[in-house]
């Protein structure tokens, strides 16, 4: 497993424009959009996926623990810019079993990413992923990050959802 600690919260949104909008009076950086396509294979812990998109891609293995309204993440593989041997392995050792689609819009406050993610049915979502490669933060820190951004940004708790969009 990768040494460093990760937790995720997200939720539906109705008003990404807004959202967005409030995210960069905040203070947040404008990180870019990335074209996603995300296709999963067969484990028996976790997710292994590939992504291809237009800010790069990679090949992840990674396992999310309910952690409340929350995840903390497990990063076994975290491939970036995997080579075309690597990808041509993944898919002819692996079982795929989907692949989902996104828009995502990406902004940063220093160790806090937010993604603004929107489906090709319309439908918009917010990640925001509080991460720690220094272990500088405990756990605690980690999920408070995520909880107080949600209340400043408004999203109300009957909209928080778990696990990914696959």
């Amino acid at each position: 497993m990768l040494n460093y600690k990760d937790v995720t919260q997200k939720a539906r949104l109705a008003n990404a424009d807004v959202i967005a909008s409030v995210l960069i009076a905040m203070g947040a950086s404008f990180v870019g959009e990335d074209h996603q396509h995300d296709i999963y294979f067969q484990v028996q812990n976790g997710k292994l996926k590939f992504r291809h998109g237009t800010l790069g891609t990679l090949i992840t293995h990674y396992e999310r623990i309910a952690v409340g309204p929350l995840e903390k993440t497990h990063v076994y593989r975290y491939d970036v810019n995997p080579t075309e041997a690597e990808i041509q392995q993944l898919f002819a050792t692996a079982e795929r079993i989907g692949e989902t689609q996104k828009i995502r819009k990406q902004y940063q406050f220093q160790n806090v990413t937010v993604h603004l993610d929107e489906l090709p049915n319309g439908e918009n979502y917010i990640e925001v992923e509080a991460k720690d490669y220094s272990n500088s933060f405990s756990e605690m820190d980690l999920q408070s990050q995520c909880k107080n951004l949600f209340e400043k940004l408004g999203i109300a708790s009957v909209d928080l959802m778990q696990t990914g969009y696959l």
